[in-house]
């Protein structure tokens, strides 16, 4: 790297490519002997592996397409699941081993459930409390060349 001459290279890992580099140099990498630098090869599985896994991470996506939210109605939903399957809130507490005024605060929608809970409630009483979110599409005026703002979403909403 530094382009001193010396009479012995050492092989090095430096950010992913394999280099021969003088002793110096191989400080800024990790050494390595021949068999490893082979897995490093142009079209060997490791590289292959590591460019396809930064391949998808730098792929564009839509972040609100397939995501999931908790459905807005699941207070309900909870309420009436509950009372289907016959049980009180003390009970239903009991079995999901949380306090009835947890439960009692869930179904008057003053708690939001989180993850770990949502995931008991609907195992439990056998429901679904998650809804997909469907992709927003904007239609803008013709000729008009400029992103999607905050406020656009706004504009949307009402």
């Amino acid at each position: 790297m530094c382009g001193k001459e010396v009479p012995y290279l050492k092989t090095a890992l430096v950010e992913g490519a394999v280099l021969r580099v003088c002793d110096r140099c191989a400080r800024f990498g990790e050494e390595i002997d021949e068999r490893e630098a082979k897995k490093y090869e142009k079209g060997s599985s490791a590289v292959v592996e590591k460019l396809e896994m930064r391949e998808r991470r730098m792929r564009e996506r839509d972040i609100l397409e397939e995501e999931e939210v908790l459905a807005p109605d699941y207070s309900d939903r909870v309420r009436e699941a509950r009372m289907k399957s016959g049980l009180t809130k003390e009970e239903l507490a009991k079995r999901i081993n949380e306090k009835r005024s947890v439960v009692a605060k869930i179904e008057s929608g003053e708690l939001v459930p989180d993850e770990e809970l949502r995931k008991k409630l609907e195992k439990f009483l056998g429901i679904n409390l998650m809804v997909k979110v469907e992709p927003v599409h904007v239609q803008r005026k013709s000729g008009e060349r400029r992103g999607l703002t905050l406020g656009d979403l706004i504009r949307i909403e009402k």
